[in-house]
């Protein structure tokens, strides 16, 4: 009677701290789930939208109606010369301005002056400086034939060079990359967690024993080609390398475009040689960068995959456990290491940021080769035992606090860095009646 009554207690105290949540609080938690991946990306979304819907009908749609408008014609470049405007201030402006001579679509001549959309205008463009309209008049020589726009309606308006504004279409790019990508990525967050409220409450009431333990189902519906279960690979070094190279690509684009334009506005030496100092540094800094991270992903490509097998899952302590490993070719490391690892993850509050620190706890070798080579098509198998200590903790799961259990594989190829990969595994409550 006093072993029950102890045992009774222990469970009152074990389930007033695993509280199993019910059906409100469940929809509570759904709601913040959901709630969390609006907030992020709902105003990303807004913004592109209405960014790019404002650019697009104050910018996009009149820029493009009135290139429409325009036809294109051979001319004859007859006379360039420059022109002057002396403003009420007495400041006086320069814009360049060509005789040109053009036939419309009916066979008229045509006399007229053009340079750029400004010209169209007798009191716009007057931005020049002496010398840099002098510059854009030697670019223009008599007699020179080229092509001009024009409206149909009224051939004296003619448009010599064309102003593509690449700001203004890179602008929309970007608003509508933003858009895009942000509607796309709700779009599959929506099809991927299509759950109603209480297919997510399920979980909850499903684990009565230990509800702060994940279940195992993602792994256990996977099985094994040699033993029962294939332990996925959820961590490859691949991905943030490549978002590595691609942020170092979209460096060097930028700091390259940048560089063309400022050196399209130069006017003198001393600021072609600033350009071109400021084209050393940045594109310079984003090429090795990117080269830095293409030898990585290159070497982690070149690197065959890993596959992990185990006996049995979940895993319980004191407890002996097969595991195979499948290593493909091609591999040149200097050292392998298998280990099963335990770390322990804690998210708090400071202020409104949210911190997370992790900490290993727990480290135990399982598998270890020096100087380990496959060539490439072929591959190798290893068979070896893995045993958690009755005294370790269990997989643990909660909104603040997180001990999670993975076999990491350790690739040390010399010089070139560490490969690691990553496998999750639950491990279950120390159990002396666990099959």
């Amino acid at each position: 009677m006093p072993e029950e009554n102890e045992h009774s207690a222990i469970s009152k105290i074990l389930s007033n701290i695993w509280k199993i949540p019910d059906q409100q609080e469940a929809k509570l938690i759904f709601k913040r789930w959901r709630a969390s991946e609006l907030y992020l990306l709902g105003p990303l979304v807004v913004l592109g939208i209405l960014f790019s819907l404002i650019h697009l009908f104050t910018w996009g749609l009149p820029t493009w109606r009135e290139a429409r408008r325009y036809v294109s014609a051979r001319c004859v470049v007859v006379n360039p010369y420059i022109h002057n405007l002396i403003d009420q201030d007495g400041h006086i402006g320069y814009r360049p301005e060509v005789l040109i001579q053009f036939q419309d679509r009916a066979g008229r001549d045509f006399l007229c002056k053009a340079y750029d959309r400004t010209t169209l205008s007798e009191s716009e463009g007057y931005t020049y400086t002496l010398a840099e309209a002098s510059k854009a008049v030697r670019d223009y020589l008599p007699g020179e034939t080229l092509f001009c726009r024009y409206l149909p309606e009224d051939p004296t308006q003619v448009i010599l060079k064309r102003d593509f504004q690449i700001w203004g279409w890179l602008f929309m790019a970007i608003t509508v990359s933003v858009a895009v990508f942000g509607t796309s990525v709700l779009v599959w967050l929506a099809k991927k967690r299509s759950v109603s409220a209480e297919e997510f409450a399920k979980p909850f009431r499903s684990r009565e024993r230990y509800p702060t333990v994940p279940t195992p189902r993602q792994i256990n519906e996977s099985p094994g080609t040699d033993l029962a279960y294939r332990l996925l690979m959820t961590f490859s070094p691949i991905v943030p390398n490549l978002i590595g190279l691609g942020l170092a690509a979209l460096w060097s684009l930028i700091a390259l475009g940048t560089f063309i334009f400022v050196l399209s506005v130069c006017e003198n030496r001393l600021e072609m040689v600033f350009a071109i100092l400021f084209c050393l540094i940045f594109c310079g800094l984003g090429a090795a960068v990117f080269c830095l991270f293409l030898r990585r992903v290159v070497r982690i490509m070149r690197t065959g995959t890993s596959i992990l097998e185990i006996s049995n899952h979940p895993v319980y302590p004191n407890r002996t456990y097969r595991l195979s490993l499948r290593q493909n070719g091609y591999l040149a490391a200097s050292s392998y290491t298998v280990e099963a690892v335990c770390e322990e993850i804690a998210r708090y509050r400071q202020g409104t940021n949210t911190l997370t620190n992790r900490k290993e706890v727990l480290r135990i070798p399982l598998f270890s080769r020096a100087d380990f080579r496959i060539p490439s098509g072929e591959t190798c198998r290893e068979e070896f035992f893995m045993k958690i200590p009755p005294g370790a903790m269990h997989t643990f799961h909660t909104h603040s606090n997180d001990i999670r259990w993975k076999i990491s594989v350790l690739i040390r190829t010399g010089k070139s860095g560490t490969i690691c990969r990553e496998c999750p595994i639950i491990v279950m409550p120390y159990s002396p009646d666990a099959v």
